[in-house]
């Protein structure tokens, strides 16, 4: 993790982000769009909801990367998604933000800047295990280079690196952790 936000600029980025919000509703209110407004709604609702399910899942420097992943200029978008309630990630923080940070730069290397690059961060939590599915969708430069990338760089123990396809556009990674 390359930067450590302070907390003007937090809110000067959530500010910017409700004021962008809200003028995409007033636009949609002007032109009376009402279902694409209440659309919009909901997807503020959900995305706070997800948010709220990061925030409590105690790995306060993954929360940190993952929220502040799009304020900088990046090829690659970052959305994420919070599967299941609860769970304590707090003793696999640091190695989830180092091997997620590190990933991200290596995608970003082999993601082409000419189209949309996203990449969604499901995390599936369960009882006994918590697995991070990494899709992403766009042109990749070289797979063979985020494959080897992949096979030399595993997540230290006790989080593992499952399946991995990679092709021409997408890409799937699954990373899981048990608690056994």
């Amino acid at each position: 993790m390359e930067k450590r936000w302070s907390v003007l600029d937090a809110l000067r980025h959530s500010r910017h982000d409700w004021l962008n919000k809200i003028q995409l509703i007033k636009g949609n209110l002007a032109l009376n769009k009402l279902e694409r407004v209440h659309e919009i709604i909901a997807e503020i609702v959900r995305e706070m909801q997800h948010e709220s399910k990061l925030t409590n899942l105690n790995a306060s420097r993954f929360a940190e990367w993952l929220l502040t992943y799009n304020w900088e200029a990046h090829h690659v978008v970052v959305s994420y998604e919070i599967l299941g309630d609860g769970g304590d990630l707090s003793l696999y923080d640091e190695l989830l933000v180092t091997w997620c940070d590190a990933f991200l730069q290596q995608l970003e290397q082999q993601a082409d800047s000419s189209g949309e690059n996203h990449l969604d961060i499901s995390i599936e939590i369960e009882d006994a295990s918590v697995r991070l599915f990494f899709d992403y969708r766009g042109k990749i430069k070289d797979g063979d280079a985020l494959a080897m990338w992949l096979d030399s760089h595993p997540p230290k123990a006790p989080i593992r690196c499952g399946e991995a396809f990679i092709h021409k556009e997408e890409m799937t990674v699954l990373l899981y952790i048990t608690n056994e």
